[in-house]
């Protein structure tokens, strides 16, 4: 970092020190900066990645930076739904950011599965990834009084839950494609098993029908295979029935079936539209950039910290009080993905006949 840029980096580190309170603070846009501290915009992007790189502050696309809460927790459990695929790409970035969020700073992570649940530090919260069966989720429950969930369960209003509505992506995700003309929509969707496509899937359904949409449903696995293995019948469905769009269940499906259809001579978005979820880094990378929704990792991340700091602020001293404050531990925060629109999709001009 050059002198300039470490000046500018110190007089924002002390401001945002002094704001760091137990909940998320939105910093001040980019263009104020530039104003008050006189500097050139590109300066001004530069030091807030450096102190995003430091763990002060986090970006959120779409929404803007805001400073990181305050850590209290030093602990804190950590399990994974043994029905996790090591290769997911949401949870595997999931993962890696909360592995960094912490080491920033200084909690320590304790691993859990369901064979070594009483391994853990019962009074630090437990950290939930993936969805559980309920005869597990009812053994968590037994040992750990303070659960936060990466997942929604209706059923169950005990626990804190944080969570992005994948059921209202599908409505969006028809609604979406139907302002741009497409009522002949292909679906491409994981096995149930998958919460997050089970649930994507009947908000697309139930999207589809209101909107008017045409629609067909088809199951593979969530990743480039699954989606390569399915342009045979998505071609036919583009060719013979003229089907216009595709909303698949993520990126990796999306483009491994946009890889499959170019051997094919179908161009997506010339013959087809895309239209993904989860905005993985390959996601702007790839030609044709993919429309896709972005799941931010981060965001659930600084919630998760940001509940457990304002828990255990209002509590006495943990020497004297082992409970945390159990309302904010029975909290559902719903968060909404944000619409990354490239270049997979397009207006379809003639909705009756096909491009």
């Amino acid at each position: 970092m050059n002198r300039e840029n470490k000046e500018i980096a110190d007089i924002l580190r002390k401001e945002v020190k002094q704001l760091q309170s137990d909940r998320l603070i939105k910093l001040e846009s980019e263009r104020k900066l530039e104003q008050r501290l006189m500097v050139g915009r590109q300066r001004i992007r530069e030091v807030i990645n450096q102190l995003v790189s430091e763990g002060i502050l986090i970006k959120y696309e779409g929404k803007g930076t805001y400073i990181a809460p305050i850590v209290k927790n030093k602990y804190v459990n950590l399990i994974c739904s043994p029905s996790i695929k090591l290769n997911d790409p949401f949870y595997n970035r999931m993962l890696m950011e909360l592995t960094s969020y912490s080491a920033k700073n200084s909690v320590n992570m304790i691993p859990l599965t369901l064979d070594t649940l009483e391994n853990g530090d019962m009074i630090s919260p437990v950290l939930m990834i993936g969805k559980f069966e309920e005869d597990s989720l009812q053994r968590i429950k037994k040992i750990y009084p303070h659960i936060i969930s990466f997942e929604n369960y209706p059923d169950h209003d005990d626990f804190a839950q944080i969570y992005f509505d994948h059921f209202k992506i599908g409505i969006n995700a028809a609604k979406v494609l139907a302002g741009y003309g497409h009522k002949k929509v292909v679906h491409i969707t994981g096995p149930d098993t998958y919460a997050s496509a089970l649930y994507r899937k009947n908000g697309f359904i139930r999207g589809s029908r209101k909107n008017g949409i045409d629609y067909v449903i088809l199951e593979s696995k969530m990743n480039f295979r699954g989606g390569y293995a399915l342009a045979d019948q998505i071609s036919n469905l583009i060719m013979i029935r003229k089907f216009t769009a595709v909303f698949a269940a993520n990126d990796w499906m999306a483009i491994g079936l946009i890889q499959a259809l170019r051997t094919k001579g179908i161009e997506v978005p010339d013959q087809v539209s895309v239209l993904s979820v989860d905005n993985i880094p390959l996601a702007s990378q790839f030609a044709p950039a993919l429309t896709t929704y972005s799941l931010d990792a981060n965001m659930m991340i600084a919630e998760c910290f940001s509940l457990m700091d304002a828990a255990e602020s209002r509590m006495g001293s943990r020497e004297e009080n082992n409970v945390m404050d159990e309302q904010k531990f029975h909290k559902r925060v719903i968060l909404q993905p944000i619409l990354i629109t490239r270049d997979t999709l397009i207006k379809q001009d003639n909705p009756f006949s096909g491009r």
